[in-house]
């Protein structure tokens, strides 16, 4: 049996283009109902980084993967929400990889030099 190697980020990176957008990163973790979102506004031209996070296993710590992340933008009196999922976006482990959120195009993985 080929084991693939694990596809992940340990942060993101969103950077609000063109329009205010709230924006929540949903971290897995190793123990079973423990996923958490954090959620951030930002206003057309901010950024923020979603930060690594842990969690303890008692003799050892594991880093809590960030799943997905999902944007939510208003038009007039609608919100639409856009969604992207990070392991899709991943080749290996990342430390960090970043999404632009725009009105048109939602959330776009920005490619980091030589991907």
């Amino acid at each position: 049996v080929n084991m693939l190697p694990p596809r992940y980020t340990k942060s993101v990176t969103v950077t609000a283009v063109d329009t205010d957008i709230t924006i929540s990163a949903l971290y897995g973790s190793n123990k079973e109902g423990e996923e958490t979102w954090e959620k951030v506004e930002l206003e057309e031209g901010e950024s923020h980084t979603f930060e690594e996070k842990t969690e303890d296993l008692g003799s050892w710590h594991a880093v809590r993967k960030i799943l997905s992340i999902k944007g939510e933008i208003a038009r007039g009196d609608e919100v639409e929400t856009v969604t992207a999922v990070c392991e899709d976006d991943c080749e290996g482990v990342h430390d960090n990889i970043e999404y632009t959120a725009a009105k048109e195009n939602g959330l776009v993985r920005v490619k980091a030099a030589g991907e």
